[in-house]
């Protein structure tokens, strides 16, 4: 759905910073099996048509391998229906890509509207084209990463809360003294709400991998020398742990074009590096803040 001219925003500190329409994944090959791609979807429990493509996002982390699937939620559909899941901060990162897009968009809204599929940074299809979607990820898939991201995932004691360490180190000249968005969004998937006003109104809305936290900063790789940033998250007790997964990615300030990806459950889990795994699929589950 358009966003509403009546809907203007400020453009924030978020700069890039089976069967059926799916088919049958194939298996990436030897160097891209190295290769994770993100895929966001700008999404709302405001707007009738989001609930089916949060459907194809869940579809597409189960049946494509190595992707990173991750919705955030806008708030510019937060009337009469708040989403509890959006923030202001995932409205601005779309308005950049609005800006920085290159390629064909609608003259009207351009990218900003809802659902709107971004995958890697580099290629925009409408949320509700599962085809397009995976033509999109299958040529994502065959660009070798420019970076390499290694994750130490600490958690304290109970869990509540941890301290994703991250490493980036270059694998192309072309990443070089180039400022770099390095971001890291705890998501927990299956979260049930109740929709009581709004285009939803009466339906309960199953989320896939709704953004809870996000946390970002900007670094210049040298030569071989990483770069380094730690981001510190607390979960609210309502969240379900076992369906918390933390994404990390790495992409072209100036460009948006996303260098690697990598994305790995909410538990303590000593230096990972980027691999190549399906997302298992998470049971639904009720606890909205």
């Amino acid at each position: 759905m358009p966003v509403s001219s009546r809907l203007p925003i400020a453009i924030g500190a978020f700069l890039l910073f089976g069967a059926g329409a799916f088919g049958q994944a194939q298996p990436p090959g030897r160097d891209a099996a190295k290769r994770m791609v993100l895929v966001e979807l700008y999404t709302s429990q405001g707007c009738d048509m989001c609930p089916a493509a949060e459907k194809i996002l869940g579809a597409l982390a189960e049946r494509e391998p190595g992707i990173v699937p991750v919705a955030f939620h806008v708030d510019y559909f937060n009337d009469p229906w708040k989403d509890v899941f959006s923030d202001a901060l995932y409205s601005q990162r779309q308005m950049v890509y609005n800006q920085l897009y290159t390629k064909p968009k609608n003259r009207e809204y351009g990218l900003y509207y809802t659902p709107m599929m971004m995958v890697d940074g580099e290629q925009s299809v409408n949320g509700r084209d599962p085809a397009a979607a995976v033509a999109a990820i299958r040529h994502a898939r065959s660009r070798k990463p420019a970076v390499a991201i290694d994750v130490d995932l600490t958690l304290n004691q109970d869990g509540s809360s941890g301290t994703a360490g991250v490493r980036v180190t270059g694998r192309s000249p072309r990443v070089e003294k180039t400022p770099l968005l390095v971001c890291a969004v705890l998501r927990e998937d299956g979260v049930v709400t109740e929709i009581p006003s709004g285009e939803n109104a009466g339906k309960s809305l199953v989320a896939r991998f709704p953004a809870r936290q996000t946390k970002f900063g900007v670094v210049e790789l040298e030569g071989s020398l990483p770069a380094t940033q730690r981001y510190t998250f607390a979960i609210e007790p309502t969240w379900n742990r076992r369906n918390l997964r933390l994404a990390v990615f790495v992409q072209d300030r100036r460009t948006g074009v996303v260098h690697q990806a990598t994305d790995l459950p909410w538990r303590s889990t000593p230096n990972v590096s980027v691999k190549a795994t399906k997302v298992p699929a998470a049971a639904a589950t009720a606890g909205v803040p």
